[in-house]
């Protein structure tokens, strides 16, 4: 352990923080702007993870240390981890230190989406991407599928029955995504995985803010749950083709709620 440390905070200490130079007026040049310090420290760490010196899991040098290896101050440091932490590449623990992790979309996401949906239409255009990568993820997907792939499914729709007997519309949303979310990662495309972590991550924002794809109305909730059992029964037989089909009317379907 000591010795990955010493390895580590070499690799950091490597990192050189460009020197800021005043540029005189020349008609020939455009200005260069000049760059924050945490975005270097940025860098550094980007390239550290794609050399794999940083692996998911590694807790990274504590912000004194970063700070000392760098040659920067602890402010910049910090600056540069909560960027680090808002893209979802690290996971600061209160006391314990950051650790590097797999980068999740969503909490970057979460900041810019009310940005997204104050468009026209954006929830529709939502729908219809869904549509594309969902139908790309079937056909993708192992034939047949197996029990581990389709356990995740079947629990997501316990979870939607739950929620209709209950009247609970956030919570049958909920369960309708992390379906969705489960036939994504049924298919082992680490892009369709990932494009999909970005749709979700909108939708789970839209559902917290009121907007949830699913009605109040007990027949639209019924309707769509029989939608993802059909589905499910499709996927378990083999029948892709037939699946592809329920998926794209069970969509066209949401695409007319929320157009209500």
């Amino acid at each position: 352990m000591e010795k990955y440390a010493r390895l580590l905070l070499f690799s950091f200490s490597s990192a050189t923080i460009p020197p800021m130079e005043e540029h005189k007026s020349n008609p020939s040049f455009k200005p260069i702007a000049t760059r924050k310090i945490y975005q270097y420290i940025l860098e550094q760490f980007v390239h550290l993870v794609s050399t794999g010196v940083l692996k998911p899991g590694d807790k990274i040098p504590s912000e004194r240390e970063l700070a000392e290896s760098f040659k920067v101050s602890r402010p910049s440091v910090r600056e540069a981890l909560r960027v680090l932490e808002i893209i979802g590449l690290i996971d600061i623990q209160p006391g314990g230190g950051a650790y590097l992790k797999e980068m999740e979309l969503g909490p970057f996401i979460s900041v810019v989406a009310p940005l997204m949906f104050s468009r026209d239409r954006f929830d529709l255009e939502l729908l219809e991407f869904r549509e594309l990568i969902e139908i790309r993820a079937i056909e993708l997907l192992p034939n047949p599928l197996s029990a581990e792939a389709l356990e995740p499914m079947g629990r997501a729709i316990g979870e939607m029955r739950r929620a209709l007997l209950d009247n609970d519309v956030e919570a049958g949303a909920l369960a309708d995504i992390q379906f969705h979310r489960s036939l994504l990662l049924a298919s082992n495309s680490f892009i369709l995985q990932k494009v999909l972590e970005l749709v979700v991550s909108l939708f789970e924002h839209a559902v917290r803010g009121g907007r949830s794809v699913v009605l109040e109305k007990q027949e639209d909730a019924a309707q769509l749950l029989h939608d993802h059992e059909r589905i499910y029964q499709e996927l378990a037989d083999g029948n892709t083709d037939q699946a592809k089909k329920l998926l794209s009317s069970h969509l066209a379907m949401v695409k007319n709620l929320a157009r209500t």
